[in-house]
């Protein structure tokens, strides 16, 4: 799949695309190792109407994940604070990786990737400060 040689000819060899030929869906994911060295094991639902739909992202490990007081982050919901959208039914943690109004069909899973990335760079400030991942990660209203 175009979308699996993307990410791996861009360096992101710890993520793959994976399809279920008996009933032909897709999904993403991997494990990815932040600076601090911790490990967190991402998600990616490929929604039928990518690439003109929005996945969505998931960190599925560590579950639960915490924030710095130490209470799961899932609970919060769609936290701007915590750049974070509804969690999976499963209590995962959903990245807010794009905007549902700015997403669009140009826009490839090494770029979805790349954020998660970078949210968890963010998270890993959190957990060192106690603060917002708002103050380390813009949102794209203000970048």
């Amino acid at each position: 799949m175009l979308e699996n040689q993307i990410l791996h000819n861009q360096g992101f060899t710890q993520f793959s695309v994976y399809h279920y030929a008996s009933d032909d869906t897709y999904n993403a994911g991997g494990t990815a190792t932040t600076s601090a060295g911790r490990s967190y094991s991402l998600f990616c639902t490929i929604p039928s109407g990518y690439p003109t739909q929005r996945p969505s992202l998931y960190i599925t490990d560590p579950k639960p994940l915490l924030n710095y007081h130490g209470a799961a982050i899932s609970g919060l919901g769609v936290s701007h604070a915590m750049h974070t959208l509804e969690p999976h039914s499963v209590g995962w943690v959903q990245i807010c990786h794009w905007r549902p109004d700015r997403w669009h069909a140009g826009i490839v899973l090494q770029k979805v990737f790349l954020k998660a990335l970078l949210w968890l760079e963010a998270y890993e400030q959190h957990l060192a400060t106690g603060r917002d991942l708002a103050d380390f990660v813009r949102s794209m209203e203000a970048a």
